[in-house]
């Protein structure tokens, strides 16, 4: 069985990311799911959105892009952030040189909400990651957990960093995929507290998921998938995961010999 194909942010290399034009392409074109970063507004909208703060070069007003990153979420309303267009980056910013194939679109931050109603006329997966951190510009993670469950329920994935969001998520009888980065040293003993935690589910920076880590993992009772994956071989040497998320579900449905 092949791996789902899991468009990161909406696949952020064909897409502006996270943007309701992103997931409708990856539905589109036959992906299996779309991961997505959620975080809370000061008015409590669950929005889908990667970083805390407006991001330069790709947000703007008015015509007039950020030159530096702009106010935290958490500190503007919804009806604040539908001020910003995301859907077009500051040509030859570098945001825009690192996504060369994206055409601008205009488009706003959309809520989570929104996301589930475009992408619920067939199964579609929804990775939501919780986007929170000790950071005085994070929403409180619980909160975050809270208000995000309540938007998806149990059709989501939930994955994040900060594990007391997914320790929530947990309590509230969600699926968990515990996210790390890339790891130094053994891997077994994250991969033990995962698993001593209730996850259903290993999402490593997709260097660690090596052989030995991959069938550690599955022999504690985890699925495993694996981020950011863009390049083809590394593609074919993660065949044999649960799920593989890409800027590139294009490359990936290629890879497994699907049209898209």
């Amino acid at each position: 069985m092949q791996p789902w194909n899991i468009a990161h942010r909406g696949g952020a290399q064909l897409m502006p990311e996270n943007t309701l034009a992103a997931f409708a392409d990856a539905l589109a074109r036959g992906c299996d799911g779309a991961e997505l970063d959620v975080q809370l507004t000061s008015d409590r909208v669950v929005v889908v959105h990667h970083d805390f703060r407006l991001k330069a070069g790709l947000a703007r007003s008015n015509g007039v892009w950020l030159a530096a990153p702009g106010p935290r979420i958490k500190d503007l309303s919804l009806a604040d952030l539908r001020q910003f267009d995301v859907g077009t980056a500051e040509a030859g910013g570098a945001y825009a040189r690192a996504h060369p194939l994206l055409k601008p679109i205009s488009a706003t931050i959309p809520t989570l909400q929104e996301v589930v109603a475009i992408t619920a006329s067939r199964r579609f997966l929804l990775l939501v990651e919780l986007k929170c951190d000790m950071s005085a510009d994070s929403a409180d993670p619980v909160e975050l957990a809270e208000a995000a469950y309540a938007v998806t329920g149990k059709r989501a994935i939930y994955v994040g960093f900060d594990w007391r969001a997914l320790a929530r998520i947990r309590a509230l009888g969600g699926d968990c995929w515990f996210t790390t980065d890339k790891l130094q040293g053994d891997a077994m003993p994250v991969i033990d507290a995962i698993a001593q935690a209730g996850g259903e589910g290993w999402f490593p920076n997709f260097p660690d998921a090596i052989p030995d880590n991959v069938g550690y993992a599955r022999s504690r009772g985890l699925k495993v998938g694996a981020w950011t994956v863009n390049d083809p071989a590394d593609m074919k040497r993660l065949q044999t995961l649960d799920i593989i998320c890409t800027d590139r579900p294009d490359i990936l449905a290629a890879s497994q010999g699907v049209r898209t």
